[in-house]
């Protein structure tokens, strides 16, 4: 009998994803637990795998947005044929006539059947994504049941658009010389999101970005001494994440959202540190960063990061962050403005630690310096609240009676 292959659940708080590759080929003879498509959200990568042993039949295109429970195809026996086409009770919108997934197909044929009202069969998601591409849904043909315009449809239209011959897509253009497209990437799945809320968060909060260079002398000398006790590795960004806990625990007002005409103080320090990945970033979340030991720490942080960079992250290393740090100094770069992370209320970047000179009672000398970003929610406290946030962490870098008892 035919085993649906269907949407997981994907955490509380992400409802829907984007098929963004076949790990197995469609028709291809499958074993029980191997990964055989790849599911993207606004927050990771999934591998879902298969149920059972069987063989391996798409019934949507790569591209196609799906709620959770939405059907994705079948595993089927030897000689056995998919069921009709069924809209699913999860996903009434997403789960229509299987269409090809072995590439963009043509977009030609009839538009879809208009009812006598005049308006164009089409389901909610299709258009929503039509709409998003800047397609009239009306040029597009169905090919759901009775014509329906389906979402493998709009993104059969949006590829047929990306491969138009370059003089029709100068003629798109302002008046001058023709501009040869390279690639036309459609903004779905991680970068949408991403896009989403960062715009989401620029337009909604009252940013403010502190900056400071810091003497971070006792902190690399602290790392080297402790790393004997740590044969895994010990980050930079676990110890940021364990100072930063006991800041934040000195200043609560930043381990905070805004919720309505409130501002929530979270009773728990959860703090999530940003991790690049291909295509995207993710913020796994580290636990009790105020109470936990920096061994517990610097393992969470080795771990999560190892999932996120294997695509292997679960909805719960994700979720209920209160604070977010970004460390982009291992890629070299010296300082930058951290967007706020929403719903929370505040995020630290982290820079480069480099020798440049310092003042040190007088005397020039070489020491070993970062810049530290600061931005917060103006809403939810002031400028020299958030300085004293920004020094009580400055106070703990520098002191190696604090960093030497981390261990």
């Amino acid at each position: 009998m035919a085993r649906p292959i269907v949407m997981p659940s994907l955490g509380m708080y992400t409802t829907e994803g984007t098929v963004t590759d076949w790990l197995k080929p469609p028709g291809s003879a499958v074993a029980a637990g191997d990964p055989i498509v790849e599911v993207t959200t606004e927050k990771a990568s999934y591998q879902v795998e298969a149920a059972e042993a069987g063989l391996f039949h798409p019934v949507v295109a790569v591209g196609t947005n799906l709620t959770e429970g939405g059907l994705i195809g079948y595993l089927l026996a030897a000689g056995e044929q998919p069921p009709a086409a069924r809209p699913s009770p999860a996903a009434p919108a997403a789960t229509v006539t299987p269409a090809p997934v072995a590439g963009p197909r043509p977009s030609g044929g009839v538009p879809a059947p208009a009812p006598a009202g005049g308006e164009v069969r089409a389901t909610p998601v299709a258009r929503r994504m039509a709409k998003e591409h800047g397609i009239e849904i009306e040029t597009i043909a169905g090919t759901g049941p009775g014509g329906r315009i389906v979402e493998a449809d709009v993104v059969a239209a949006v590829a047929a658009r990306s491969a138009a011959p370059p003089a029709a897509a100068a003629r798109l253009g302002a008046a001058g010389p023709a501009r040869r497209v390279r690639e036309r990437i459609p903004l779905i799945g991680m970068r949408k999101t991403i896009a989403e809320r960062l715009l989401a968060s620029q337009a909604t909060v009252a940013a403010v970005t502190l900056t400071r260079e810091v003497d971070v002398g006792a902190l690399v000398d602290a790392r080297e001494s402790l790393r004997a006790r740590f044969p895994e590795g010990l980050p930079y960004d676990a110890i940021f994440v364990k100072l930063m806990g006991f800041a934040l625990a000195e200043f609560p007002e930043f381990n905070s959202a805004i919720e309505g005409d409130a501002i929530v103080q979270y009773a728990e320090i959860h703090v999530g540190f940003a991790v690049a990945i291909e295509g995207g970033l993710v913020v796994p979340v580290v636990r009790d960063a105020d109470a936990r030991p920096l061994q517990a720490i610097a393992a969470d942080v080795l771990t999560l990061s190892g999932r996120a960079r294997a695509g292997q992250l679960r909805p719960e290393d994700m979720a209920g962050g209160t604070f977010t740090i970004s460390n982009l100094g291992l890629l070299g770069v010296d300082a930058f403005t951290p967007i706020i992370n929403p719903p929370q209320s505040a995020i630290l970047g982290i820079g480069r630690i480099q020798p440049r000179p310092v003042v040190r009672e007088g005397t020039l000398a070489i020491g070993r310096t970062c810049v530290l970003s600061l931005t917060f929610d103006h809403r939810v406290a002031d400028g020299a609240p958030a300085a004293r946030l920004l020094d009580a962490l400055v106070r703990r870098l520098g002191d190696r009676e604090v960093l030497a008892g981390l261990g």
